[in-house]
């Protein structure tokens, strides 16, 4: 009997040793696993700051999620050294910088750049098209699929595309309420490069303004309006000097691009490659919705401030897009010009904003 309370204590105690040998063991391989990962520095910049909604959206998701799936998924960690507002890219500076390596990752503002970025800065010059972010965000992933010159683009330029954004709707504001193309006869009315084409005709003067012109030289009477994206005006206070708001479905533009150095990406690990084309496919989705929501917002906000709003009639679309030169046709000949398939790229563009249920407010006959 005691031979077997022998053998039985010294079972238990070989057992017991067995289990802590193991877990000590698996504790040690948790250990080395974490210490084995290896350090990925990313820097990341942007010319504008984390206030503007595309570059929170970058920031708040991109980023973190990144550096999530590389962690869970992979044997390397990304320590993010983050330059936005300007500190290492500037505004109009953006796609050189990055081209450079100034920065790994960064933003691109597409305005600035409708030359080098000609196919995706097109939309500036196709007025009263869409003004759903969702919408433009589904069509322009669609345009990526069946035309890839809008990826090798970047790639003239040292760099990978890794996801596009958009913008909130364009809209006016004025220190007069405009229900009509009538209204505008006479009125002086901001914008800025390509936008000044949708004033051209439509019996305002267009007046070259920059965004943070716009609040003095509203203040000062050297415009009466301006149209401009409803968040960076809600942000400056434009309201304050032009408290009327007309939403004529100017357009929701392909507005920021999230790209990444060629030769830093070629530095990269395959797997942390993928991920980065993963989430910056995500992003494009994440970053449109943000931009309705932004909208939503920022539009009830004004509401509640004694901000006037009101909706361009189709009617009246019809009317102000007829009053335009011939700015699509111009557009189209210079893409043709420039080698891409123009003419065949900006009526597939049409042809899906139909489809996602936006019917042309002009028919610019296409060459």
């Amino acid at each position: 009997m005691c031979s077997k309370r022998k053998f039985r204590a010294a079972a238990f105690v070989c057992v017991a040793l067995l289990v802590f040998s193991l877990a000590s063991c698996s504790k040690k391989k948790e250990a080395a696993d974490t210490s084995e990962k290896q350090k990925i520095t990313l820097r990341i910049g942007s010319g504008h700051a984390t206030s503007n909604p595309w570059v929170a959206a970058m920031d708040n998701f991109f980023v973190p999620e990144v550096s999530k799936r590389v962690a869970e998924r992979t044997n390397y960690e990304i320590e993010w050294i983050k330059a936005y507002g300007a500190s290492v890219i500037k505004l109009n500076d953006e796609l050189e910088g990055i081209e450079a390596g100034l920065v790994d990752i960064g933003t691109i503002i597409i305005v600035f750049e409708p030359v080098k970025l000609m196919l995706h800065s097109m939309v500036y010059r196709m007025p009263f098209s869409c003004s759903d972010p969702i919408v433009v965000k589904k069509v322009m992933q669609q345009l990526y699929k069946e035309y890839p010159e809008h990826v090798s683009e970047f790639e003239k330029y040292n760099q990978k595309l890794l996801g596009m954004g958009v913008c909130d709707p364009y809209s006016l504001y004025s220190n007069k309420e405009v229900r009509s193309l009538e209204d505008l006869k006479g009125m002086k009315i901001g914008a800025a490069g390509a936008n000044l084409n949708w004033i051209n005709g439509s019996g305002a003067v267009p007046v070259n303004t920059s965004l943070n012109e716009v609040y003095q030289n509203l203040q000062t009477n050297v415009i009466q309006g301006t149209i401009q994206p409803t968040n960076s005006c809600y942000n400056l206070k434009v309201p304050e000097v032009a408290p009327y708001l007309l939403e004529a479905n100017f357009n929701v533009l392909p507005f920021n691009s999230v790209s990444i150095n060629m030769d830093k990406w070629n530095t990269l690990p395959k797997e942390v490659q993928d991920i980065l084309v993963e989430v910056g496919r995500e992003f494009e989705d994440v970053e449109a919705q943000y931009m309705v929501d932004v909208y939503a917002r920022d539009v009830e906000k004004m509401k509640s401030e004694g901000v006037k709003v009101y909706s361009l009639p189709r009617e009246e679309q019809v009317k102000w897009a007829a009053a335009l030169p011939d700015i699509v046709n111009v557009m189209v000949k210079e893409l043709n010009e420039r080698g891409y398939k123009g003419t065949e790229i900006v009526s597939r563009y049409y042809e899906l904003l139909e489809q996602n249920g936006w019917p042309r407010v002009r028919d610019w006959k296409l060459d």
